[in-house]
Protein backbone atom coordinates (compact mmCIF):
# COMPACT_ATOMS: atom_id res chain seq x y z
CA UNK A 1 0.00 0.00 0.00
CA UNK A 2 2.77 2.43 0.96
CA UNK A 3 4.80 1.52 -2.14
CA UNK A 4 1.80 2.35 -4.33
CA UNK A 5 1.37 5.71 -2.60
CA UNK A 6 5.04 6.46 -3.17
CA UNK A 7 4.74 5.52 -6.86
CA UNK A 8 1.71 7.77 -7.21
CA UNK A 9 3.61 10.57 -5.48
CA UNK A 10 6.52 10.19 -7.89
CA UNK A 11 4.11 10.44 -10.83
CA UNK A 12 2.51 13.51 -9.24
CA UNK A 13 5.93 15.10 -8.78
CA UNK A 14 6.63 14.66 -12.50
CA UNK A 15 3.32 16.33 -13.42
CA UNK A 16 4.05 19.07 -10.89
CA UNK A 17 7.43 19.60 -12.58
CA UNK A 18 5.86 19.94 -16.02
CA UNK A 19 3.33 22.50 -14.74
CA UNK A 20 6.11 24.35 -12.89
CA UNK A 21 8.13 24.47 -16.13
CA UNK A 22 5.18 26.00 -17.99
CA UNK A 23 4.93 28.66 -15.27
CA UNK A 24 8.65 29.33 -15.44
CA UNK A 25 8.70 29.48 -19.23
CA UNK A 26 5.95 32.09 -19.28
CA UNK A 27 7.36 34.24 -16.48
CA UNK A 28 11.11 33.96 -15.86
CA UNK A 29 12.57 34.98 -19.26
CA UNK A 30 10.17 37.93 -19.54
CA UNK A 31 10.44 39.69 -16.18
CA UNK A 32 13.22 41.92 -17.51
CA UNK A 33 11.45 42.77 -20.82
CA UNK A 34 8.31 43.48 -18.76
CA UNK A 35 10.26 45.91 -16.60
CA UNK A 36 11.84 47.52 -19.65
CA UNK A 37 8.39 47.96 -21.21
CA UNK A 38 7.37 49.75 -18.01
CA UNK A 39 10.31 52.15 -18.45
CA UNK A 40 12.83 50.67 -15.98
CA UNK A 41 16.44 51.89 -16.26
CA UNK A 42 19.53 49.66 -16.32
CA UNK A 43 19.93 50.14 -12.56
CA UNK A 44 16.21 49.41 -12.19
CA UNK A 45 16.83 46.10 -13.94
CA UNK A 46 19.68 45.48 -11.52
CA UNK A 47 17.35 46.10 -8.59
CA UNK A 48 14.73 43.78 -10.13
CA UNK A 49 17.30 41.01 -10.45
CA UNK A 50 19.00 41.59 -7.09
CA UNK A 51 16.45 42.70 -4.49
CA UNK A 52 14.27 39.57 -4.82
CA UNK A 53 17.39 37.47 -4.28
CA UNK A 54 18.32 39.44 -1.15
CA UNK A 55 14.81 39.00 0.27
CA UNK A 56 14.86 35.33 -0.64
CA UNK A 57 18.21 34.84 1.08
CA UNK A 58 16.87 36.44 4.25
CA UNK A 59 13.74 34.30 4.29
CA UNK A 60 15.76 31.10 3.88
CA UNK A 61 16.50 31.42 7.60
CA UNK A 62 12.79 30.76 8.23
CA UNK A 63 12.27 27.78 5.92
CA UNK A 64 12.94 25.13 8.54
CA UNK A 65 10.93 27.09 11.10
CA UNK A 66 7.98 27.11 8.71
CA UNK A 67 8.17 23.34 8.31
CA UNK A 68 8.44 22.85 12.06
CA UNK A 69 5.58 25.27 12.76
CA UNK A 70 3.25 23.54 10.31
CA UNK A 71 4.55 20.10 11.30
CA UNK A 72 4.67 19.00 7.68
CA UNK A 73 6.87 19.47 4.64
CA UNK A 74 3.84 19.02 2.39
CA UNK A 75 1.85 21.77 4.11
CA UNK A 76 4.81 24.15 3.85
CA UNK A 77 5.20 23.26 0.18
CA UNK A 78 1.51 23.84 -0.60
CA UNK A 79 1.48 27.19 1.19
CA UNK A 80 4.55 28.59 -0.59
CA UNK A 81 3.41 27.34 -4.00
CA UNK A 82 0.00 29.00 -3.57
CA UNK A 83 1.64 32.31 -2.56
CA UNK A 84 3.87 32.10 -5.62
CA UNK A 85 0.83 31.72 -7.89
CA UNK A 86 -0.84 34.76 -6.31
CA UNK A 87 2.32 36.81 -6.88
CA UNK A 88 2.16 36.07 -10.61
CA UNK A 89 -1.43 37.30 -10.81
CA UNK A 90 -0.35 40.47 -8.98
CA UNK A 91 2.42 41.02 -11.55
CA UNK A 92 -0.14 40.75 -14.35
CA UNK A 93 -2.21 43.50 -12.72
CA UNK A 94 0.75 45.92 -12.99
CA UNK A 95 -0.09 46.68 -16.63
CA UNK A 96 -3.33 48.36 -15.55
CA UNK A 97 -1.62 50.84 -13.22
CA UNK A 98 -0.01 54.21 -14.07
CA UNK A 99 3.64 53.85 -15.04
CA UNK A 100 4.79 55.40 -11.77
CA UNK A 101 3.08 52.63 -9.79
CA UNK A 102 3.40 49.76 -12.28
CA UNK A 103 7.10 49.01 -11.84
CA UNK A 104 6.97 49.06 -8.00
CA UNK A 105 4.10 46.55 -8.11
CA UNK A 106 6.00 44.36 -10.56
CA UNK A 107 9.08 44.53 -8.32
CA UNK A 108 7.05 43.62 -5.21
CA UNK A 109 5.37 40.74 -7.07
CA UNK A 110 8.71 39.38 -8.30
CA UNK A 111 10.10 39.59 -4.75
CA UNK A 112 7.19 37.53 -3.37
CA UNK A 113 7.38 35.13 -6.34
CA UNK A 114 11.10 34.55 -5.78
CA UNK A 115 10.88 34.22 -1.99
CA UNK A 116 7.98 31.77 -2.14
CA UNK A 117 9.61 29.75 -4.91
CA UNK A 118 12.89 29.39 -3.06
CA UNK A 119 11.16 28.55 0.22
CA UNK A 120 9.27 25.75 -1.53
CA UNK A 121 12.49 24.01 -2.60
CA UNK A 122 13.70 22.59 0.77
CA UNK A 123 10.44 20.84 1.79
CA UNK A 124 10.07 19.53 -1.77
CA UNK A 125 13.62 18.15 -1.64
CA UNK A 126 12.92 16.40 1.67
CA UNK A 127 9.82 14.70 0.26
CA UNK A 128 11.66 13.61 -2.89
CA UNK A 129 14.51 12.25 -0.78
CA UNK A 130 11.96 9.97 0.90
CA UNK A 131 10.62 8.69 -2.42
CA UNK A 132 13.73 8.04 -4.53
CA UNK A 133 16.42 5.52 -3.49
CA UNK A 134 20.02 6.81 -3.63
CA UNK A 135 21.04 4.61 -6.56
CA UNK A 136 18.30 6.03 -8.80
CA UNK A 137 18.33 9.72 -7.90
CA UNK A 138 20.57 10.93 -10.70
CA UNK A 139 18.64 9.00 -13.34
CA UNK A 140 15.22 10.02 -12.00
CA UNK A 141 15.98 13.72 -11.58
CA UNK A 142 17.64 13.73 -14.98
CA UNK A 143 14.51 12.26 -16.61
CA UNK A 144 12.28 14.73 -14.78
CA UNK A 145 14.44 17.65 -15.86
CA UNK A 146 14.18 16.52 -19.48
CA UNK A 147 10.41 16.85 -19.36
CA UNK A 148 10.76 20.16 -17.54
CA UNK A 149 13.10 21.47 -20.23
CA UNK A 150 10.79 20.63 -23.11
CA UNK A 151 7.83 22.30 -21.40
CA UNK A 152 9.92 25.34 -20.44
CA UNK A 153 10.99 25.85 -24.04
CA UNK A 154 7.47 25.35 -25.39
CA UNK A 155 5.99 27.82 -22.88
CA UNK A 156 8.73 30.36 -23.53
CA UNK A 157 8.15 30.09 -27.29
CA UNK A 158 4.40 30.54 -26.87
CA UNK A 159 4.98 33.57 -24.63
CA UNK A 160 7.24 35.14 -27.29
CA UNK A 161 4.48 34.68 -29.87
CA UNK A 162 1.93 36.31 -27.56
CA UNK A 163 4.23 39.29 -27.07
CA UNK A 164 4.94 39.44 -30.79
CA UNK A 165 1.21 39.45 -31.51
CA UNK A 166 0.68 42.25 -28.99
CA UNK A 167 3.46 44.31 -30.56
CA UNK A 168 6.38 46.24 -29.10
CA UNK A 169 5.41 48.52 -26.23
CA UNK A 170 1.92 47.01 -25.86
CA UNK A 171 1.49 45.77 -22.31
CA UNK A 172 -1.51 43.45 -22.52
CA UNK A 173 0.79 40.68 -23.77
CA UNK A 174 2.73 40.75 -20.48
CA UNK A 175 -0.52 40.64 -18.51
CA UNK A 176 -1.56 37.55 -20.49
CA UNK A 177 1.65 35.58 -20.06
CA UNK A 178 2.05 36.33 -16.35
CA UNK A 179 -1.59 35.42 -15.68
CA UNK A 180 -1.03 32.18 -17.60
CA UNK A 181 2.03 31.51 -15.44
CA UNK A 182 -0.14 31.91 -12.33
CA UNK A 183 -2.68 29.42 -13.69
CA UNK A 184 0.02 26.83 -14.33
CA UNK A 185 1.36 27.26 -10.80
CA UNK A 186 -2.12 26.57 -9.45
CA UNK A 187 -2.22 23.42 -11.59
CA UNK A 188 1.14 22.48 -10.07
CA UNK A 189 -0.37 23.09 -6.60
CA UNK A 190 -3.14 20.65 -7.47
CA UNK A 191 -0.67 17.90 -8.34
CA UNK A 192 1.27 18.48 -5.12
CA UNK A 193 -1.90 17.86 -3.09
CA UNK A 194 -1.74 14.26 -4.35
CA UNK A 195 1.77 13.65 -3.03
CA UNK A 196 2.19 11.33 -0.05
CA UNK A 197 4.03 12.34 3.11
CA UNK A 198 5.40 9.33 5.05
CA UNK A 199 3.91 8.76 8.49
CA UNK A 200 1.90 11.60 9.98
CA UNK A 201 4.21 14.16 8.39
CA UNK A 202 7.96 14.27 7.98
CA UNK A 203 9.34 16.29 10.90
CA UNK A 204 12.74 17.89 10.94
CA UNK A 205 14.57 17.22 14.22
CA UNK A 206 15.21 20.32 16.28
CA UNK A 207 18.82 21.38 16.21
CA UNK A 208 19.26 20.02 12.70
CA UNK A 209 19.56 23.50 11.23
CA UNK A 210 22.50 24.97 9.40
CA UNK A 211 25.04 27.41 10.79
CA UNK A 212 25.04 29.71 7.77
CA UNK A 213 28.22 31.62 8.63
CA UNK A 214 30.22 28.50 9.51
CA UNK A 215 29.06 26.91 6.26
CA UNK A 216 31.07 29.52 4.32
CA UNK A 217 34.31 28.66 6.19
CA UNK A 218 35.95 26.39 3.61
CA UNK A 219 38.64 25.37 6.12
CA UNK A 220 36.06 23.26 7.97
CA UNK A 221 35.83 20.52 5.33
CA UNK A 222 34.49 19.41 1.97
CA UNK A 223 30.91 20.70 2.35
CA UNK A 224 31.86 24.28 3.35
CA UNK A 225 34.59 24.27 0.69
CA UNK A 226 32.04 23.47 -2.00
CA UNK A 227 29.61 26.14 -0.82
CA UNK A 228 32.43 28.68 -0.71
CA UNK A 229 33.27 27.80 -4.32
CA UNK A 230 29.60 28.07 -5.26
CA UNK A 231 29.38 31.52 -3.68
CA UNK A 232 32.39 32.72 -5.73
CA UNK A 233 31.11 31.13 -8.93
CA UNK A 234 27.56 32.44 -8.72
CA UNK A 235 28.56 35.96 -7.64
CA UNK A 236 30.86 36.15 -10.66
CA UNK A 237 28.14 34.73 -12.90
CA UNK A 238 25.45 37.16 -11.77
CA UNK A 239 27.82 40.03 -12.38
CA UNK A 240 26.84 39.66 -16.04
CA UNK A 241 23.87 37.26 -16.17
CA UNK A 242 21.06 39.78 -15.46
CA UNK A 243 22.25 42.01 -18.29
CA UNK A 244 22.25 39.48 -21.13
CA UNK A 245 18.60 40.49 -21.58
CA UNK A 246 19.47 44.20 -21.75
CA UNK A 247 22.35 43.50 -24.15
CA UNK A 248 20.18 41.31 -26.39
CA UNK A 249 17.21 43.67 -26.56
CA UNK A 250 18.95 47.08 -26.56
CA UNK A 251 22.34 46.52 -28.20
CA UNK A 252 21.73 43.50 -30.42
CA UNK A 253 18.19 44.72 -31.26
CA UNK A 254 16.73 41.23 -30.96
CA UNK A 255 13.02 40.73 -31.59
CA UNK A 256 11.05 38.68 -29.07
CA UNK A 257 11.49 35.45 -31.07
CA UNK A 258 15.29 35.76 -31.30
CA UNK A 259 15.40 36.90 -27.67
CA UNK A 260 13.37 33.85 -26.66
CA UNK A 261 15.80 31.54 -28.45
CA UNK A 262 18.83 33.11 -26.77
CA UNK A 263 17.22 33.00 -23.33
CA UNK A 264 15.64 29.53 -23.65
CA UNK A 265 17.96 27.32 -25.67
CA UNK A 266 20.40 27.10 -22.76
CA UNK A 267 17.80 25.92 -20.23
CA UNK A 268 16.40 23.54 -22.84
CA UNK A 269 19.81 21.85 -23.31
CA UNK A 270 20.33 21.91 -19.55
CA UNK A 271 17.16 19.95 -18.96
CA UNK A 272 17.47 17.64 -21.98
CA UNK A 273 20.89 16.41 -20.87
CA UNK A 274 20.04 16.18 -17.18
CA UNK A 275 19.32 12.47 -17.35
CA UNK A 276 22.66 11.80 -19.03
CA UNK A 277 24.45 13.96 -16.45
CA UNK A 278 22.49 12.16 -13.74
CA UNK A 279 23.67 8.77 -14.99
CA UNK A 280 27.23 10.09 -15.12
CA UNK A 281 26.94 11.42 -11.55
CA UNK A 282 25.55 8.08 -10.31
CA UNK A 283 28.47 6.25 -11.92
CA UNK A 284 31.45 8.63 -11.75
CA UNK A 285 30.42 10.70 -8.72
CA UNK A 286 28.88 14.12 -8.20
CA UNK A 287 32.24 15.77 -7.44
CA UNK A 288 33.67 14.68 -10.79
CA UNK A 289 30.69 16.27 -12.56
CA UNK A 290 30.98 19.46 -10.50
CA UNK A 291 34.68 19.80 -11.31
CA UNK A 292 33.94 19.52 -15.03
CA UNK A 293 31.26 22.21 -14.70
CA UNK A 294 33.44 24.59 -12.69
CA UNK A 295 36.26 24.31 -15.23
CA UNK A 296 34.06 25.03 -18.25
CA UNK A 297 31.65 27.68 -16.93
CA UNK A 298 34.27 30.51 -17.16
CA UNK A 299 34.54 29.91 -20.92
CA UNK A 300 30.90 30.95 -21.56
CA UNK A 301 31.29 34.74 -21.11
CA UNK A 302 34.54 34.60 -23.10
CA UNK A 303 32.74 33.02 -26.05
CA UNK A 304 30.06 35.75 -25.93
CA UNK A 305 32.73 38.38 -26.64
CA UNK A 306 33.82 36.91 -29.99
CA UNK A 307 30.79 37.71 -32.17
CA UNK A 308 27.35 39.37 -32.27
CA UNK A 309 25.99 36.90 -34.82
CA UNK A 310 22.68 35.48 -33.61
CA UNK A 311 23.38 31.90 -34.69
CA UNK A 312 26.81 31.92 -33.09
CA UNK A 313 25.39 33.25 -29.81
CA UNK A 314 22.61 30.65 -29.89
CA UNK A 315 25.29 27.95 -30.20
CA UNK A 316 27.18 29.45 -27.25
CA UNK A 317 24.00 29.43 -25.18
CA UNK A 318 23.39 25.79 -26.10
CA UNK A 319 26.92 24.97 -24.95
CA UNK A 320 26.28 26.95 -21.76
CA UNK A 321 23.13 24.93 -21.11
CA UNK A 322 25.06 21.66 -21.31
CA UNK A 323 27.62 22.88 -18.77
CA UNK A 324 25.10 24.31 -16.32
CA UNK A 325 23.25 21.00 -16.46
CA UNK A 326 26.36 19.37 -15.03
CA UNK A 327 26.46 21.96 -12.25
CA UNK A 328 22.79 21.52 -11.30
CA UNK A 329 22.78 17.73 -11.23
CA UNK A 330 26.16 17.68 -9.47
CA UNK A 331 24.91 19.98 -6.70
CA UNK A 332 21.65 18.05 -6.41
CA UNK A 333 23.42 14.71 -6.00
CA UNK A 334 26.12 16.16 -3.74
CA UNK A 335 23.53 17.35 -1.21
CA UNK A 336 21.71 14.01 -1.20
CA UNK A 337 24.99 12.09 -0.86
CA UNK A 338 26.66 14.28 1.75
CA UNK A 339 23.88 15.58 4.00
CA UNK A 340 21.87 13.42 6.45
CA UNK A 341 18.09 13.42 5.84
CA UNK A 342 17.36 15.46 8.98
CA UNK A 343 19.64 18.28 7.82
CA UNK A 344 18.81 18.09 4.13
CA UNK A 345 16.11 20.77 4.11
CA UNK A 346 18.49 23.14 5.90
CA UNK A 347 21.25 22.63 3.36
CA UNK A 348 18.90 22.97 0.41
CA UNK A 349 17.81 26.24 2.02
CA UNK A 350 21.45 27.19 2.47
CA UNK A 351 22.14 26.43 -1.19
CA UNK A 352 19.27 28.78 -2.10
CA UNK A 353 20.63 31.34 0.38
CA UNK A 354 24.04 31.16 -1.29
CA UNK A 355 22.52 31.66 -4.73
CA UNK A 356 20.38 34.53 -3.51
CA UNK A 357 23.25 36.40 -1.88
CA UNK A 358 25.40 35.83 -4.96
CA UNK A 359 22.67 37.13 -7.26
CA UNK A 360 22.09 40.20 -5.09
CA UNK A 361 25.76 41.15 -4.83
CA UNK A 362 26.63 40.24 -8.41
CA UNK A 363 23.62 41.93 -10.03
CA UNK A 364 24.06 45.20 -8.14
CA UNK A 365 27.79 45.30 -8.85
CA UNK A 366 27.16 44.45 -12.49
CA UNK A 367 24.54 47.18 -12.86
CA UNK A 368 26.93 49.73 -11.39
CA UNK A 369 29.80 48.58 -13.62
CA UNK A 370 27.70 48.37 -16.81
CA UNK A 371 27.31 52.16 -16.91
CA UNK A 372 30.94 52.88 -15.98
CA UNK A 373 33.18 50.35 -17.72
CA UNK A 374 34.97 51.36 -20.92
CA UNK A 375 33.52 49.96 -24.12
CA UNK A 376 35.38 47.09 -25.78
CA UNK A 377 34.42 46.24 -29.37
CA UNK A 378 31.63 48.78 -29.08
CA UNK A 379 30.06 47.69 -25.80
CA UNK A 380 30.71 48.02 -22.07
CA UNK A 381 28.97 44.66 -21.68
CA UNK A 382 31.99 43.00 -23.30
CA UNK A 383 34.20 44.44 -20.54
CA UNK A 384 31.75 43.10 -17.97
CA UNK A 385 31.88 39.64 -19.58
CA UNK A 386 35.69 39.53 -19.35
CA UNK A 387 35.64 40.47 -15.66
CA UNK A 388 32.96 37.82 -15.01
CA UNK A 389 35.04 35.15 -16.77
CA UNK A 390 38.18 35.95 -14.78
CA UNK A 391 36.34 35.85 -11.44
CA UNK A 392 34.52 32.61 -12.30
CA UNK A 393 37.87 30.93 -12.86
CA UNK A 394 38.90 31.63 -9.26
CA UNK A 395 36.01 29.53 -7.94
CA UNK A 396 37.69 26.28 -8.95
CA UNK A 397 40.45 26.62 -6.34
CA UNK A 398 38.64 25.58 -3.10
CA UNK A 399 36.70 22.92 -5.01
CA UNK A 400 39.75 21.21 -6.47
CA UNK A 401 41.83 21.48 -3.31
CA UNK A 402 39.34 20.29 -0.69
CA UNK A 403 36.29 18.51 -2.13
CA UNK A 404 36.41 14.73 -2.56
CA UNK A 405 33.87 11.97 -3.19
CA UNK A 406 32.23 10.32 -0.18
CA UNK A 407 31.41 7.05 -1.92
CA UNK A 408 33.25 4.63 -4.16
CA UNK A 409 32.79 5.51 -7.82
CA UNK A 410 34.31 4.55 -11.15
CA UNK A 411 37.34 6.57 -12.17
CA UNK A 412 37.07 8.60 -15.36
CA UNK A 413 39.30 11.12 -17.08
CA UNK A 414 38.06 14.06 -19.15
CA UNK A 415 38.13 12.08 -22.40
CA UNK A 416 36.17 9.17 -20.95
CA UNK A 417 33.57 11.53 -19.47
CA UNK A 418 33.26 13.38 -22.79
CA UNK A 419 32.78 10.12 -24.68
CA UNK A 420 30.10 9.04 -22.22
CA UNK A 421 28.22 12.36 -22.52
CA UNK A 422 28.50 12.22 -26.31
CA UNK A 423 26.88 8.80 -26.35
CA UNK A 424 29.93 6.98 -27.73
CA UNK A 425 30.67 5.24 -24.45
CA UNK A 426 27.79 3.21 -22.98
CA UNK A 427 27.13 3.10 -19.27
CA UNK A 428 28.61 -0.06 -17.75
CA UNK A 429 27.59 -0.86 -14.18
Amino acid sequence: MQKQRVRNSVKASIKDGVAWAAMSGFADPYAVPFAMALGASTMGIGVLRSLPSLASSFFQFFTERLVLRLGSCKKALLLTVFIQAMALFAAAVAVFLPLGAAFPLLLAAVIVYTVAGNMSAPPWAVLMGEYIPPSKRGNFFGFRYQLVGLMFFAASFLASRVLGLAGEGVLWGFAAIFAAAGVFRLISWGFITGMYEPGTGFHLPRGAGVNFLASFDFRRGRVPALFFSVLLLLTSTYLAAPYFSVYSLKELKCGYLHYMVLMSIGPLLTYLLMQRWGQAADTYGSVKILKAAFLLIPTVPLLWTFSRNFYYLAAVEAYSGVIWGAYLIGMNNFIYESIPPGSRAGYVAFNSFTGGMAQFAGALAGGWLYDRLPALWGSAFVSLLLISAALRALAVIPLFLMVREVRTVKSAGPVELLLFMSGFKPLIR
